[in-house]
């Protein structure tokens, strides 16, 4: 067998006055079983004593992998994440949100993902347990994961659940236990929807961020997901984990998973996205016109154009959007 060494995973874990989770996110890095990992916690200007938690914590861990940035102004989402990567240099990176924790096994499961011999991917991603701010599961994933939403129970009046799936209950010990899950599915198709859960869940090649990440702050202050994900997808494809590897949390202050009504097809969300979608879209299609040599560069001119026509479908009207997939099939 040939000796390899393995690749070194950099964490950007940020934080805007989430002095009741941020503990236990930090807690659940250092728990990880893959050991060889930086993580960095970039306070956002918190107005609450955030910090002060965040270095309580670092202090108790006395880890010398973890360590801490203040931002005397708040720079929203990207900002903070971007403080973050400038700040690590590993060759893979996961954003962990603060109020999200994850499984002890979530970086070496990822890590494994990526080094497949069937296909090198942009980024991984896994599903995620629903708990709420007490820390109580709510729900055992997330339906949609690795489904179009729209699609996920159309005209099935009944769909079998598989035993393997619903997990064995401890009442004395409180506690739910699934059965070891081990699936994986490429997502090679190259489209402008949401069929993932959000970064927490995800794991980056360093390279693919360098060329996608968003450079305007304000426009992307809270949003900053969507942006780099699709671009993301778009460029290089994903690897599905099919089991929940954290814990997303409901808690009622969330920024954008307010919709406290769980249950089918109903989203986290309660807000109409109509007009930041397409915003962000606008911004990426920018970018990629600004930035042309430097996509051409990485992707190729081939891969480059059929890139650009499929976000300007997504951004057009029918029939044009028609049109435009139509030419992009035949770059």
């Amino acid at each position: 067998m040939t000796t390899v060494t393995l690749p070194s995973v950099s964490v950007v874990v940020t934080c805007y006055n989430c002095r009741d989770y941020i503990g236990d996110a930090i807690r659940s890095v250092a728990g990880q079983t893959f050991h060889d990992f930086e993580c960095v916690i970039v306070d956002d200007a918190s107005t609450d004593d955030s910090a002060e938690v965040v270095r309580r914590t670092l202090e108790e861990l006395a880890d010398r992998r973890f360590s801490q940035i203040r931002l005397d102004k708040n720079r929203g989402q990207t900002g903070a994440t971007r403080a973050g990567l400038a700040a690590t240099r590993a060759t893979f990176v996961c954003f962990l949100d603060s109020d999200d924790s994850w499984n002890s096994d979530f970086l070496e499961r990822h890590v494994a993902a990526h080094l497949n011999e069937t296909y090198a991917v942009g980024f991984t991603a896994c599903n995620a347990r629903l708990i709420d701010g007490q820390g109580k599961l709510i729900a055992g994933c997330v339906y949609w994961f690795g489904q179009d939403r729209a699609r996920a129970d159309r005209d099935r009046a009944f769909a079998p659940v598989d035993p393997a799936r619903v997990p064995r209950l401890d009442p004395a010990a409180k506690t739910a236990q699934w059965q070891k899950q081990t699936p994986y599915r490429l997502y090679t198709k190259r489209a402008v929807h949401w069929v993932w859960v959000s970064t927490s869940s995800m794991m980056f090649r360093r390279s693919l961020i360098d060329l996608i990440f968003p450079d305007d702050e304000e426009v992307f202050r809270l949003h900053m997901d969507f942006y780099v994900v699709v671009m993301a997808q778009m460029v290089a494809g994903s690897l599905l984990i099919d089991e929940a590897l954290y814990a997303y949390r409901l808690h009622g202050r969330n920024g954008a998973a307010d919709n406290p009504v769980l249950g089918g097809r109903l989203h986290l969300s309660s807000r109409n996205w109509g007009d930041t979608y397409a915003v962000m879209l606008d911004r990426m299609l920018h970018a990629m016109r600004r930035d042309r040599e430097r996509f051409i560069g990485a992707l190729g001119d081939r891969q480059y154009r059929r890139m650009l026509l499929r976000m300007q479908a997504a951004r057009a009207s029918w029939p044009v959007s028609w049109l435009l997939q139509m030419r992009s099939w035949l770059v």
